[in-house]
This record gives structure tokens, sequence and C-alpha cells, in this order.
């Protein structure tokens, strides 16, 4: 059991972390996790955490397209849709026609969405690095790959 202390003067919450409280478990990491990771990174460009995943996802320079990116990122095409309009409109996105295929358009990273995406992966090492100093190196990476499949299992 772990406590945490409360706003109210003296006020204690006792906080299971025990299997049976899995889901504040992964509620509490989350938030956690994801507020190291964005910090700094929400500004008047990219404002959200999706524009951040939609800008991190691209930063492998092959071109995806909108559907690929919707069931890989699991956000509903027409959410990812407004989010790219607007990282398109802000100059950080670029679609282009296919050139094996000319029905497809693809989305890339411009030259100043790859400058943008330089502050995210600053950010991902200093979290990586703090997930390494807590558990190892071996353990760190570990921890990633069991993530990553816990991620992917269908409930």
């Amino acid at each position: 059991m772990k406590s945490i202390a409360t706003e109210a003067p003296g006020s204690v919450v006792q906080i299971s972390t025990s299997i049976e409280s899995v889901a504040e478990v992964f509620f509490r990491a989350e938030r956690s996790w994801t507020d190291a990771l964005l910090r700094g990174l929400l500004d008047a460009d990219v404002s959200s955490i999706e524009g951040w995943r939609v800008l991190g996802a691209l930063r492998s320079g092959d071109g995806f397209t909108m559907s690929d990116m919707a069931t890989t990122m699991a956000i509903p095409p027409p959410t990812l849709t407004r989010i790219v309009d607007k990282l398109v409109d802000g100059g950080f996105v670029l679609r282009r026609v296919d050139a094996t295929d000319r029905r497809r358009v693809l989305i890339y990273l411009s030259a100043r969405g790859k400058t943008k995406v330089r502050r995210l992966t600053k950010q991902e090492s200093v979290v990586k690095g703090a997930l390494i100093e807590e558990l190892g190196e071996d353990a760190a990476v570990h921890f990633l790959q069991t993530l990553a499949r816990v991620g992917d299992l269908s409930l």
C-alpha cells in the first residue's frame, strides 16, 4: 500500500499498488510519464499530445497514408485529419502524392517539422535517462518491451 498526501491538511489517501488496482497504477503511470514527456513541448504551434504523437511517428522519414496512420496510432480518421490539417497549416507536415500510386497521398515531416521533432527527441532522452537511472539499462529495455506488449493486448 502506498500513501499520498492530499490537499486537505493531515489527510492521507491510501492507494493500493497491488494487482487488484491495475487501473489506478496505469492511470498514475500514464499521467506522470506523459507529463514528463510533454514538459516544455506544448506550445502555440503544437498544443496537443496527439500532434506530438503524429510528428514523432513521421520522424522515420517514410511517408504514411492517413488511413495507415489512423490505424497504427489508434486515432479516429476525422480527428487525425484535423490534427494533420493543423500541422500542415503550421508548416510542420507536407502532403505528397505517392510516386508509385498516384491515388494515394502520403504525409511527411517538412524541414520545419524535423526541427520541431528535435525537441521531442531531446525530451524523450530525458525521460529515457530517468527510466534507466531508476531501473538500470537492461531492466528499462525489458520494461519498455513488456509495456509495448501490454499496449498491444486485445482486451
